[in-house]
C-alpha cells in the first residue's frame, strides 16, 4: 500500500538523522551499538501481518554502499519477535513472528529486491477492539525492543454512493461533460489520516500472441485528516472527473499491437493511525530554512513506528457514458480501449 512505501522511505530519514545530526565530538568508529529500526502497520483487513526490522550501522567507508549490503542491515536469525493481543486487559493471544524474505521491494538506499521481514498469520481477523504489544528480543545480546498499537475500526463510505445490486460509477454526465465530484466518508475510531484513491482495472490483449494480461492504473486523491479519533466524523475531498482520464492517458502507453478491455473500478481508502500520521508529518521534506526537526518514534529502546492502518474498498462498473469517454475521448482515444 502507499502508506507502506511512504513510511519505508521515511525510515531512511531516521537513519540519516541518526548518522548525521549528532554533536561534533561524535566518534564514527566508537564501540558498536545495537540500534533497532522497526516499521510495522497492523491491518485487520489483511490475512498476513508484516513487520520490518532492521538495524542502524556504523563503519568506515561509503554509507550508501554499506546500506546496500544485507549483512550490515539484517539481524539474520538473532531475533525472537512476538505480538501479544490484549482484550479487556487480558492477554488472549501470543503470535510468534516468522522471518521471511520478500522479493519485490523497489530500488532504494537499502538492499533490494529481496529483504527480510517478519510475519504472522492470525487465522481469524484481528479484533479491532483489542490492543497489540510488540516485543523484539535479541537472543544473543538480551536487548529488548517494544511497541504497542490499537487498531482502526471500520467506517462508512458515503460517496461515491454504492448499490450492491447495481454498483455503478460515472465520471461524465449523459451529455459527456466532466464533473466536479465529492468523495465522502465517516472516520473510523482510532483513524487519523485517510488516503483515498481509484484503481481502474483493465485487460490487455496482445494481437500477435493473443496473451491476456490483467493490469490496473491508480489515481490518488488528496489526503484528509480527522480532527478526532472517536470515529463518525464527516470527511470529504473534491476531485475533477477529467483528471481520471488524464491520469489514464499519462500512465497507459500507446500500443497499436494491443487492445484493452475495460474492467471494474475500485474506490479505496487507506486509513492510518495517529502515530503514523505524526510520523509522516515530522519526516516530510521541509520548505523552511530550518531543516532539523524533532525525531518521532513510538518504539521503546529503538527507533521507528508501530501503528495501524485499515483498508476499505468498494468496486463499481463504469457507466456506459464513462466507458464511451475512455474509448472515444480526447485524452484516451489512442489507447485501444473497448
Amino acid at each position: 500500500m502507499i502508506f507502506m512505501r511512504k513510511a519505508i522511505f521515511l525510515l531512511l530519514l531516521i537513519l540519516c538523522w541518526f548518522c548525521y545530526s549528532c554533536s561534533t565530538d561524535f566518534d564514527i568508529n566508537a564501540e558498536k551499538k545495537d540500534i533497532t529500526i522497526v516499521y510495522g502497520l497492523l491491518d485487520q483487513t489483511q490475512s498476513v501481518q508484516y513487520v520490518k526490522i532492521t538495524k542502524a550501522f556504523l563503519g568506515e567507508g561509503n554509507a550508501i554502499e554499506m546500506a546496500a549490503d544485507p549483512a550490515l542491515s539484517s539481524y539474520g536469525n538473532d531475533l525472537e519477535v512476538t505480538i501479544t493481543q490484549i482484550s479487556n486487559g487480558n492477554e488472549v493471544n501470543l503470535f510468534t513472528l516468522e522471518k521471511t524474505t520478500v522479493s519485490d521491494k523497489d530500488s532504494g538506499m537499502f538492499y533490494y529486491p529481496a529483504q527480510d521481514v517478519y510475519k504472522f498469520t492470525p487465522g481469524t481477523p484481528l479484533a479491532p477492539a483489542d490492543s497489540f504489544r510488540l516485543k523484539i528480543k535479541n537472543i544473543y545480546t538480551g536487548n529488548v525492543v517494544t511497541g504497542a498499537t490499537n487498531l482502526i475500526h471500520d467506517f462508512v463510505i458515503v460517496k461515491p454512493s454504492y448499490n450492491p445490486d447495481y454498483p455503478q460509477l460515472g465520471f461524465v454526465s449523459p451529455t459527456m461533460a466532466y464533473n466536479t465530484l465529492d468523495a465522502e466518508w465517516r472516520s473510523g475510531k482510532n483513524g487519523r489520516i485517510y488516503e483515498p484513491w481509484f484503481r481502474f482495472h483493465y485487460k490487455e490483449v496482445n494481437l500477435t500472441t493473443h496473451d491476456t494480461t490483467d493490469k490496473f492504473v491508480d489515481w490518488h486523491l488528496a489526503t484528509v485528516k480527522s480532527e478526532k479519533l472517536t470515529g463518525g466524523e464527516p470527511l470529504i475531498t473534491t476531485y475533477n472527473s477529467e483528471d481520471f482520464y488524464r491520469n489514464v492517458a499519462a500512465k497507459v502507453p500507446v500500443d497499436n499491437n494491443v487492445v484493452r478491455l475495460i474492467g471494474m473500478i475500485d474506490f479505496v481508502i487507506s486509513a492510518g493511525g495517529d502515530e503514523l500520521s505524526i510520523y509522516i508529518d515530522l519526516n516530510k521534506p521541509s520548505s523552511s530554512i530550518i531543516q532539523e526537526r524533532p525525531l518521532y518514534t513510538n518504539i521503546g529502546n529503538g527507533l521507528g513506528i508501530f501503528s495501524s492502518r485499515y483498508t476499505k474498498q468498494l468496486s463499481y462498473n463504469l457507466t456506459s457514458f464513462s466507458k464511451d469517454k475512455l474509448i472515444h475521448g480526447e485524452h484516451t482515444s489512442q489507447l485501444g480501449f473497448q
